[in-house]
């Protein structure tokens, strides 16, 4: 069941309009949330995932509920717990693994992969449009709010407002 629902989200869902189109856009919603529903390991109610999604074979992303993936996000080498009420701009890119380069003698293409992550967004998250979190983030905390373009490498705080190239913390959230 779940492989022709890969079939399905890749071969047609992933096409359809985006959420927010008129007419078309809450029937693609509908579609595409119900498809993911049978792909993801777990996913809660009220979960929007836009046009354009890449997830892998979804078997790593989990998402609790009221939480949306915005259009083209992406998610590779990384599994994906979401939590509840997590906001997604466009164009978020979580990459969890990269290639080996420890070896000098042998080209870096044919050193292997790394492991993958497990990367963790709390609740009432809020991450802006171009956003990339690096496999060092293992957990973004709580209320954290991370800013349009910023490159997350390491663990973000509950109710931090973070930004940059690498994230640093702006200020917290009151």
């Amino acid at each position: 069941m779940k492989k022709i629902c890969l079939l399905l989200y890749y071969g047609f869902a992933y096409y359809l309009p985006n959420t927010y189109a008129p007419v078309l856009g809450k029937i693609s919603k509908k579609i595409r949330f119900l498809i993911c529903k049978q792909i993801f390991q777990s996913c809660g109610c009220d979960v929007n995932v836009c046009n354009r999604v890449y997830f892998g074979n979804g078997g790593g992303v989990s998402i609790v509920s009221h939480s949306g993936l915005g259009p083209r996000f992406s998610v590779q080498g990384a599994d994906l717990k979401i939590g509840d009420y997590v906001m997604m701009a466009q164009d978020v890119l979580i990459v969890g693994a990269g290639h080996r380069y420890d070896r000098t003698d042998i080209p870096m293409g044919q050193q292997g992969n790394l492991e993958r992550s497990f990367i963790e967004i709390g609740n009432d998250v809020w991450i802006g449009a171009r956003v990339t979190i690096l496999g060092g983030c293992h957990r973004i905390g709580n209320g954290a709010i991370i800013g349009a373009g910023a490159v997350v490498t390491k663990d973000v705080p509950d109710y931090a407002i973070v930004g940059g190239n690498p994230a640093k913390v702006i200020k917290y959230r009151k």
